[in-house]
């Protein structure tokens, strides 16, 4: 369970990364398993 949460996190945090900054679209977070 751990894995896939850091796993979904991993994804999130490459999606942030492509955020076009002129207009944000941003991804939504995965849930916190903390």
């Amino acid at each position: 369970k751990e894995k896939a949460s850091l796993l979904a996190w991993r994804k999130y945090r490459v999606q942030v990364n492509r955020v076009d900054t002129l207009k944000p679209v941003w991804p939504e977070k995965p849930a916190s398993s903390l």
